[in-house]
């Protein structure tokens, strides 16, 4: 099946874009959650941004349609903030 070239432009947007966005969100909810001294938990969770942003680029152009892919990119960021503020401020 091909794709039209402005979902391909999507779903690079949603790869670059959206992939940065969501390793950065679990980068903070796991550098909150991990039981870990501070500077171990951050490297800890910033050496595992390489691994969210390697299936987050490749979510985005598995999905069946650019939509998908941005809300399969969208939604996990902003659980992860939900959890990063619960863990932080609560």
């Amino acid at each position: 099946m091909r794709k039209s070239p402005s979902s391909i432009v999507s779903r690079t947007g949603a790869a670059i874009v959206g992939g940065y966005v969501l390793a950065n969100c679990m980068a903070f909810a796991l550098a909150a959650a991990l039981p870990l001294h501070q500077i171990d938990a951050t490297l800890m969770a910033m050496q595992l941004t390489y691994l969210f942003y390697a299936v987050a680029a490749i979510w985005a152009f598995a999905a069946n349609r650019a939509r998908t892919a941005w809300l399969g990119l969208v939604a996990p960021s902003g659980i992860a903030l939900l959890i990063w503020a619960l863990l932080r401020f609560v």
